[in-house]
């Protein structure tokens, strides 16, 4: 991101009545922003996690690995998708749709997964 682009971002953030934070990202080292409640690095534009404990590491990035899965799952069912309309080989289709059943049923605990970590 360019410089100009940060700063601008930084004083935009700051009047719309963001804090500046002490704190700082531990991806790029750029102070951290509160934003409406939500630990923010304006330069990664992407939220923080405060992690008190190493024990906490694994409760907050989970999230973040579950939607990373979910989205590799829909794009290879997307494409198996695609090579599945397009086969007329039986043993073709018989692979392909036990694979899209396994990565289905994958997609699906993964959401149940992280509707219940939200609960919590």
């Amino acid at each position: 991101m360019a410089s100009e682009d940060y700063v601008r971002r930084m004083s935009d953030a700051l009047r719309s009545g963001a804090k500046m934070l002490a704190e700082i990202c531990p991806v790029c080292n750029s102070p951290l922003f509160e934003v409406d409640n939500e630990l923010r690095c304006i330069r990664c534009d992407k939220p923080v996690v405060r992690v008190h404990e190493e024990t906490e590491v694994l409760a907050a990035s989970t999230p973040l690995v579950l939607s990373k899965l979910e989205n590799a799952l829909s794009s290879k069912i997307d494409l198996l998708t695609s090579l599945l309309q397009k086969s007329a080989d039986p043993d073709e289709i018989r692979i392909l749709s036990e694979a899209l059943a396994s990565l289905v049923k994958l997609f699906h605990e993964s959401r149940r997964l992280a509707e219940t970590l939200k609960k919590k």
